[in-house]
């Protein structure tokens, strides 16, 4: 049989947590650099587009 200390299911929860938050963080990132690309493709079209 295999002994488990305490700590173990914290540690676990721990590290849940942090891929979470890692995976949270990603997204808000990824979705602003998206965004901010997004502004100045559309910014650079407009500013093309005017004679």
């Amino acid at each position: 049989m295999s002994a488990q200390h305490p700590d173990d299911g914290s540690k676990k929860v721990k590290n849940i947590a942090a891929v979470l938050y890692l995976l949270v963080l990603t997204f808000l990132v990824g979705g602003s650099y998206l965004h901010q690309q997004q502004t100045d493709a559309t910014l650079a079209a407009s500013a093309a587009a005017k004679p």
